[in-house]
């Protein structure tokens, strides 16, 4: 994943090589030069954040909590979203669109999905996450993810039902208490 620096973005916009108006995602950091190759994803980061001088919406694969704090704090918006090296390829030939709506699912979505593909002109629609990881990073609100409308309110944004290992590590901690309570004079 490349790495980049909210003092970059804002060296960019000062030579005006990225426009602060439109919202910032992969394709125009690639564009700009200001990263230089392809890989999974970009990630912005908080160096600089002091730097900021206008509201920026931005949509990258991730960005780190203080990044998020500077970008809202002057007024901005963050949306993180799932890309793929093949999916930023795309992005950059144009065979693709970049959007922060998932791809729709069920059966009765079909015939809307493929009327939309007939009247635009991409070929390709930008995939969503399959890992658990990746899904469940993209569902956290906290981390600004496009997939976060999903959650009801108070759930977790966690595949599981629940947290995985909290009875296990409960059990554990009563036992370490009564055997210290058993081996005591």
């Amino acid at each position: 994943m490349s790495e980049v620096n909210i003092d970059q973005i804002q060296a960019w916009i000062d030579q005006g090589r990225l426009d602060p108006t439109k919202q910032i995602t992969p394709k125009e950091l690639i564009e700009s030069g200001l990263v230089g190759s392809i890989k999974d994803g970009i990630k912005v980061l908080s160096r600089g954040a002091e730097t900021l001088k206008q509201p920026i919406d931005v949509m990258v694969s991730r960005v780190s909590a203080q990044a998020i704090s500077a970008i809202e704090g002057a007024g901005g918006k963050v949306l993180t979203r799932y890309y793929t090296k093949l999916s930023i390829k795309r992005l950059l030939t144009g065979e693709s669109m970049n959007t922060d709506k998932p791809l729709p699912q069920g059966a009765e979505h079909v015939e809307g999905v493929l009327a939309g593909a007939r009247k635009n002109l991409f070929r390709y629609r930008l995939p969503d996450p399959t890992s658990r990881e990746d899904i469940e990073y993209y569902r956290d609100p906290a981390h600004r993810g496009y997939l976060s409308y999903q959650l009801s309110p108070g759930e977790s944004p966690s595949l599981y039902f629940r947290v995985p290992g909290v009875h296990k590590i409960k059990s554990a901690v009563k036992k370490e208490n009564k055997q210290a309570d058993e081996t005591l004079w």
